[in-house]
């Protein structure tokens, strides 16, 4: 059971993939389900679901190249967002993300449709500076003779059929880098975030 919000209340079922489908408009369910099976079924990526315990949004990550695909569905706040993510429950020294292929995918993106691959760099949020000189992530892309200054690799589409296309298409090209990677012999770095000698 859920509040006005959204947020699941204390005392109610956990939520399920399932559970989260019954309660989503007809036309959104069935590109939830269409891109749940897409995602499921890339390889290598081998993209793992999960869903947030208040059932506001369901995650699927790939864990060996640091990339992740979250859906919310919180009323009002629906949006798909694409992120290389950054892994910090640890200590601070171990803090990492790996080296993202953002620039690559977009290049792979633009070679079959130029149009998807503007949009989603145009679909990057930017650094608010929301962290200042502390924060880690601050990450510069360039695409098609632009620079932007991003909240590092974080694409944010709403949930539209033609966004939920551009999501799965972009997650394919994803998927083709990861794979022409591991073929050339050139896996992701490990990128520590934090020097244990400065503060944060």
């Amino acid at each position: 059971m859920q509040n006005e919000n959204g947020v699941k209340l204390a005392g109610s079922p956990k939520p399920t993939f399932a559970s989260i489908l019954e309660a989503l408009p007809p036309d959104f369910r069935e590109e939830v389900i269409e891109t749940d099976l897409f995602l499921k079924a890339l390889r290598p990526l081998k993209m793992k679901r999960m869903v947030e315990k208040h059932g506001t949004k369901i995650t699927y990550v790939a864990s060996e190249f640091g990339v992740s695909y979250a859906l919310r569905v919180s009323p009002g706040e629906y949006a798909q967002i694409i992120n290389w993510y950054i892994v910090y429950n640890g200590k601070a020294e171990t803090w990492h993300r790996k080296a993202d292929n953002m620039e690559e995918t977009l290049a792979e993106t633009a070679k079959n449709d130029p149009r998807r691959a503007a949009y989603i760099f145009q679909a990057l949020q930017e650094c608010n500076d929301c962290h200042g000189e502390r924060c880690l992530v601050k990450t510069p892309y360039r695409f098609n003779g632009q620079g932007k200054l991003t909240c590092h690799g974080r694409v944010k589409l709403p949930i539209g059929h033609a966004d939920f296309e551009d999501a799965r298409a972009f997650m394919r090209d994803v998927n083709t880098v990861a794979a022409r990677r591991i073929a050339n012999g050139t896996p992701l770095e490990k990128i520590i975030l934090v020097n244990t000698k400065r503060s944060l």
